[in-house]
């Protein structure tokens, strides 16, 4: 395995999620191939997002798994046209949804 691989799973269960502005926690509903996914959000928006390719070996992710998306280009998106509204920035853990779950946020 080569060191950034490592580095990036090493990365992902250590760091305490902390949400940026233009982040969300999303829920995949389906895999649609090509490195898309379609989401959905905590009001029941669905959208496509794109898992970028440094996660593709590293990360699994199924339908169920919560992910963290970079939204902060959505509207320029769909006003252009473009079906990609979103970026998965990182794949949540059973841990940190846990977490997620009790936080008073």
């Amino acid at each position: 395995m080569k060191g950034g691989r490592k580095n990036l799973k090493r990365a992902a269960k250590d760091q305490i999620l902390n949400l940026q502005h233009g982040q969300s926690v999303m829920q995949v509903l389906s895999l649609r191939g090509s490195n898309l996914i379609e989401v959905i959000d905590a009001r029941g928006q669905k959208s496509l997002a794109l898992f970028p390719a440094k996660f593709q070996k590293s990360m699994w992710i199924k339908r169920g798994s919560f992910v963290v998306v970079d939204e902060s280009g959505k509207e320029k998106a769909l006003e252009s046209g473009c079906k990609v509204a979103c970026i998965v920035s990182q794949v949540l853990f059973y841990d940190q949804v846990r977490a997620l779950q009790k936080s008073p946020e």
